[in-house]
């Protein structure tokens, strides 16, 4: 019983840093946590589990919120360690769902630079047009992804 306790107790430094990030109040990040943990009891939540979790906060179809959800995961599992804690999950749903149009686009270009050199590549743009296309049902046989990063690269490149 008392790690129980222990396991869904939140350091009040740790709900400081979550309002100073995102942006919301201390009982929505309290209630949030409860969500959380009942969802993932460990407080640490593989692919699967965030799958499963993720599915619960979205509208589209299974398959398009899969794949959303693969990009989703990567993005919100910081440290790349395969699990997300409660910390990565809350950070990362409070930038893409209430963020600025900047703070959404730095997630995504993090999203994609897979590399983490502060450039996405040709092959990385490739991946981003592909997941694009998909997720907008969008066929990839009038104009492939890799010609449509061809044609913004020549755009762009000085």
């Amino acid at each position: 019983m008392g790690n129980k306790v222990e396991k869904n107790h939140i350091d009040q430094s740790v709900i400081d840093k979550l309002i100073e990030d995102t942006g919301l109040e201390r009982e929505v990040i309290i209630a949030w946590r409860k969500q959380f943990l009942l969802a993932c009891p460990s407080g640490k939540m593989n692919r699967k589990k965030f799958y499963k979790f993720y599915r619960t906060l979205r509208v589209e179809s299974d398959e398009k919120v899969k794949e959303i959800a693969n990009f989703v995961f990567a993005a919100f599992d910081r440290d790349a360690n395969g699990k997300i804690d409660f910390t990565e999950f809350l950070c990362g749903y409070a930038i893409t769902s209430l963020g600025t149009t900047r703070q959404k686009l730095d997630y995504v270009f993090a999203l994609y630079d897979k590399d983490k050199n502060n450039s996405i590549d040709r092959k990385e743009m490739v991946r981003v047009i592909s997941a694009m296309y998909d997720l907008l049902g969008k066929s990839k046989v009038d104009y492939p992804p890799e010609r449509c990063v061809e044609d913004v690269f020549s755009l762009i490149d000085v």
